[in-house]
């Protein structure tokens, strides 16, 4: 009769090692999802320089001598000032990870025949990632875009 009593029941050590497996399932999960979210604001990075290029390209065309904006070096008084882009792109471009903050950068060095739109990237194996935008294309580089020396931002 004793044993028509017993109940059947997991003991404590069962359920603890349950719940390590599911605790260490769960680790591994939301690692994977951190890379996957950093790779995600990075193609909205490089998506929004090359909506960027498009913009300064249209923009060019559409002007009777062909020049780029003046923008005085900061790409910020373009998402201030919507009426230079805004019939091209939407001026209100964050940063997708601080969506109060802007990070990307314009400068002409002075030249209205040239343009240069970069932003920097989250790539964890480099230590910084630069993505640029500017006549010839895009494309990313370790080297930070400059006005002086070599390379310049529009020879990258």
């Amino acid at each position: 009769m004793k044993n028509q009593n017993k109940k059947n029941a997991f003991t404590l050590i069962e359920l603890l090692v349950v719940i390590a497996i599911i605790g260490i399932l769960a680790t591994i999960v939301l690692v994977s999802l951190s890379s996957a979210r950093s790779k995600a604001r990075d193609a909205r990075r490089q998506t929004d320089m090359h909506q960027y290029s498009v913009a300064m390209e249209m923009y060019y065309d559409a002007q009777l001598i062909p020049r780029y904006p003046d923008l005085n070096d900061n790409i910020a008084s373009v998402l201030a000032n919507d009426s230079t882009l805004a019939p091209y792109m939407n001026p209100a471009v964050l940063d997708p990870k601080n969506s109060g903050s802007q990070v990307y950068y314009w400068t002409d060095c002075g030249a209205k025949n040239q343009f240069c739109v970069w932003t920097v990237l989250e790539n964890p194996s480099v230590p910084t990632t630069y993505y640029i935008a500017n006549p010839r294309g895009t494309k990313d580089t370790t080297t930070a875009p400059s006005c002086a020396g070599a390379p310049r931002c529009y020879d990258l």
